[in-house]
């Protein structure tokens, strides 16, 4: 799979994610003005589900690319590897552990933790997602001419 691939269907699969993220904001904060127009515990498994399923393909498609694809390549293999994982497991347990919340308390950090997942989105959009990161032509480094 080329890198531009890659990138276009990591990037479609945070589209659909963000997606999921407006509805679930939309019925929580709904549910925070007590109209119960949809169902919070349900939109927040489905998007559990799809966050995980997008974090270990995520994982499996740029595990071995993300270090080589320029300079920065080790860099950004090192972010991936150690705090980007890990801030994937917690986004995870706090979408995991909210349906279990009452749902007037439940739709009051929604809105939150929404928020965090936009923003590890952002960040992972431009760390590794980009088109100057993720390209199909080979960056040379430290080559001269002649």
């Amino acid at each position: 799979m080329k890198a531009s691939e890659i990138r276009q269907e990591l990037i479609r699969e945070h589209a659909e994610i963000r997606v999921m993220m407006e509805v679930t904001l939309t019925i929580a904060k709904g549910a925070r003005a007590g109209s119960p127009g949809g169902d919070i515990h349900g939109c927040l498994v489905r998007l559990a589900k799809a966050l995980r399923r997008h974090n270990l393909r995520e994982q499996a498609l740029l595990r071995d690319l993300i270090s080589s694809v320029d300079a920065w390549g080790p860099v950004r293999a090192e972010i991936m590897t150690q705090g980007h994982i890990e801030e994937h497991a917690r986004i995870d347990a706090a979408l995991l552990g909210i349906p279990f919340t009452p749902v007037e308390f439940a739709a009051s950090g929604i809105a939150a933790l929404i928020d965090v997942i936009r923003e590890h989105m952002d960040r992972e959009e431009t760390a590794f997602l980009n088109e100057d990161v993720l390209r199909d032509d080979i960056v040379v480094t430290n080559q001269s001419g002649g």
